[in-house]
């Protein structure tokens, strides 16, 4: 399989972008010493940030398919990206906070569906290693920000995001080719064929962020550890969705979306009942890292699930099983969090029926396949 510039520039940029995205879960108990507030309200902030800049993603998916300028885009985000993490920094109060955060994430958000399609003209391993890029800049993210405020003030934040100013500027220097771009009428029930994947995605979305949210408080506030053992977590099992990533696209390719769903859904809900019961590092980190390999093994493989099926329209389709979904899960997960939030134990544990009830719908019953 052969790369170009443009795929090239979505594996870099998916890696660099997703690096600044992952910093919130990990400031999570840093941010409620900082400014009081109940966990619940932290969480479901969170949850609702992600979800809404998620939501947005299937807007931007339809625009950027009418779209070709990727140069002007691109700089666009990177620009947006650095500015919300150093505002960051210099945040007052909670609600300057979540602005910060808003922003980022909707940058980011709107590179998603971008950024795939750029891989998607390559092809499905592309993809893949379009998926790794961001899994590994989401892996080094949160052990790099619960190093960077365990040793530097947070109002320094400026500073980590001087480089994506800097490549921002490179980038209008860079001689990047347009993509191709179909305008064929919109059709809906194009979309609906993207059912069976929206729903896998939103369950897994929902169980991700629930386990993501919480396990740093968990870590913190339930077994005393510190604060960069916990983004030393979070890091430890995205580096585990970066094999798994790309053994899900093989892996689909071979036994089938059906089998991949059930023995990704079993081995999440197994995995969450390991960290709960465990109260030692090594069980936790084991059970944790666990759990994400389970969860990304599905990620890439939707993604190009969908292309396939709406190959004309690769940002839209990957917009549906990327951002729409995880924007489903994500406010479906901050309802969640503001009902069970801060009982953080009670909080994970109930996300394990969800795992095991969705791998023998998605498994077993539902009869959609691919491969």
């Amino acid at each position: 399989m052969g790369f170009n510039l443009m795929s090239l520039l979505s594996i870099f940029s998916h890696f660099f972008l997703d690096f600044y995205v992952s910093f919130f879960n990990p400031l999570g108990p840093f941010i409620i010493q900082k400014f009081p507030i109940e966990i619940r309200i932290l969480t479901s902030f969170l949850a609702l940030s992600s979800a809404i800049a998620s939501l947005l993603q299937i807007f931007f998916g339809f625009f950027f398919d009418r779209v070709k300028y990727t140069k002007s885009l691109l700089f666009t985000m990177y620009v947006l990206e650095a500015i919300g993490v150093s505002l960051i920094g210099i945040s007052t109060n909670f609600w300057m906070f979540i602005s910060a955060v808003f922003v980022v994430r909707i940058a980011n958000s709107a590179f998603h569906p971008l950024g795939a399609s750029m891989a998607g003209e390559v092809g499905g391993r592309s993809v893949a290693f379009f998926s790794i890029a961001g899994t590994i800049g989401a892996a080094l993210g949160p052990v790099f920000i619960s190093l960077y405020v365990s040793h530097f003030p947070i109002e320094s934040l400026w500073v980590v995001s001087l480089p994506a100013f800097i490549l921002a500027s490179f980038l209008l220097r860079l001689n990047i080719p347009n993509r191709t771009v179909h305008n064929s009428k919109f059709d809906l029930r194009e979309v609906a064929k993207l059912l069976p994947i929206l729903l896998v995605v939103t369950v897994r979305s929902f169980l991700m962020s629930v386990v993501h949210a919480y396990t740093p408080i968990y870590v913190t506030k339930i077994r005393s550890y510190s604060i960069s053992l916990s983004g030393l977590l979070i890091t430890s099992g995205m580096i585990a969705g970066v094999f798994a990533n790309y053994l899900g696209v093989i892996l689909m390719e071979k036994i089938g979306a059906k089998k991949q769903d059930l023995a990704a859904f079993i081995g999440m809900g197994l995995a969450i009942c390991w960290l709960i019961s465990s109260k030692s590092v090594l069980p936790i980190f084991i059970s944790f890292v666990l759990f994400d390999f389970f969860g990304f093994l599905l990620m890439s493989a939707n993604v190009v699930q969908a292309q396939k099926i709406l190959p004309n329209r690769k940002a839209l389709a990957s917009s549906v099983a990327m951002g729409f979904a995880w924007s489903l899960g994500d406010f479906i997960a901050t309802g969640y969090n503001s009902v069970f939030g801060n009982d953080v134990v009670l909080s994970l544990g109930l996300a394990i029926p969800v795992a095991f009830v969705a791998s023998i719908y998605f498994g077993i019953v539902q009869k959609f396949d691919t491969k």
